[in-house]
């Protein structure tokens, strides 16, 4: 090939490749259901009566790094270029976990189970059957919580519900409506949790 030759495929390369860059998808976003953990006070905790979440579990079609909302009725689709940082069952667990320590100080709050492996004074387990935008654009949370004390079987139990409504049709106004629908659950969950003796 001739040098002429050569520097009009180059140049025909670049033309294409400046054509081709504007229409490049942006790079995703990571989003968090949750701001961050608060520092843990061990030597208050260890004075008080012991709750752990279990691992909160959620349908298999929400627990992945993709957002997800229903167009139709069975229909569902993805946000575009915002993703998950990590499944959303893990950062509802800790989401939970750090708002009943804010809301229960009469407890120390655990995630999964207790650091040295002794069993809790109570657990709290919580499934989740939805929790995404409908068609008609209303975040609709769907789930049941059972709370046991000292490994018996669960003493109370209840639904977690509540719906919100994003102020856009955005990843971060879901994550937010997400993260409303989550309070008003738990506020309703917090004032029916006992006290719990220590042993």
């Amino acid at each position: 090939m001739s040098p002429a030759r050569h520097l009009s495929v180059l140049l025909a390369v670049l033309l294409l490749s400046a054509c081709i860059a504007p229409n490049v998808a942006p790079p995703r976003r990571l989003l968090l259901a949750y701001e961050g953990a608060p520092p843990v006070e061990m030597e208050t905790a260890a004075a008080r009566p012991r709750l752990v979440v279990r691992a909160v579990t959620v349908p298999d079609y929400l627990d992945h790094r993709s957002l997800v909302y229903r167009a139709e009725t069975v229909e569902l689709r993805q946000h575009p270029q915002a993703e998950w940082a990590e499944r959303p069952a893990k950062s509802i667990t800790r989401w939970l976990t750090q708002a009943l320590a804010a809301q229960r100080p009469d407890y120390a709050v655990l995630a999964y189970t207790t650091p040295d492996g002794r069993a809790p004074d109570a657990s709290l387990t919580l499934s989740l059957d939805a929790f995404e935008t409908g068609a008609d654009g209303l975040l609709r949370l769907r789930g049941n919580w059972a709370f046991a004390e000292h490994a018996e079987a669960a003493a109370l139990s209840g639904r977690f519900d509540a719906d919100a409504r994003p102020s856009a049709p955005t990843p971060e106004a879901t994550v937010a409506a997400m993260q409303q629908a989550l309070q008003l659950a738990t506020a309703r969950l917090v004032e029916r949790l006992p006290k719990v003796a220590a042993p």
